[in-house]
């Protein structure tokens, strides 16, 4: 099991349009490479069910949440508040990584070849909180120079990097 999860940075009690979105462009990808998607400190919804049926009757993308309610038929949609121990090793993604827990992609590669392992993203400017970073097992940048990315483009290179990582 690998587990793409968003991590809401954002007002933790307000809907923004900003999670509507990112969630809506993450299921297309999570369900093209084969990835849960899981949402962390999404607490304005109930369950998956209630948020799925937002998502899709909010967006046009990703034929209008189809890629949403097929993961969640899948189920391998998640809302959490943290994460569980089936969800495998943590990994924060990150352009500033922890040298001591810093991974490259050929050791990131290994990990997920041998068991489950969920990749941390920050939904929001400041990226991950410090305590997140801190709990995290290891650090993964997947630009491997330090350069910062766009949450939506971090998120296709992280699954798309996690892809080819598995094959």
């Amino acid at each position: 099991m690998i587990v793409l999860c968003l991590v809401n940075t954002y007002d933790k009690l307000k809907l923004h349009e900003i999670h509507l979105r990112t969630i809506a462009r993450a299921a297309p990808l999570c369900y093209a490479y084969d990835l849960h998607l899981a949402l962390m400190d999404f607490n304005f919804w109930k369950n998956e069910e209630e948020m799925v049926k937002h998502v899709a009757d909010y967006t046009t993308i990703g034929e209008h949440g189809r890629y949403a309610i097929e993961l969640l038929k899948a189920g391998k949609i998640h809302l959490i508040d943290k994460i569980p121990a089936h969800f495998g090793e943590i990994i924060a993604t990150t352009s500033k990584p922890d040298e001591k827990k810093r991974i490259s992609f050929e050791e990131m590669r290994d990990l997920i070849r041998r068991r489950s392992a969920t990749f941390l993203m920050g939904l929001g400017r400041r990226g991950l909180p410090k305590d997140v970073m801190k709990k995290a097992k290891y650090h993964y940048d997947v630009t491997e120079k330090g350069i910062s990315l766009e949450t939506c483009s971090a998120m296709g290179a992280i699954a798309t990097a996690i892809w080819f990582a598995k094959r």
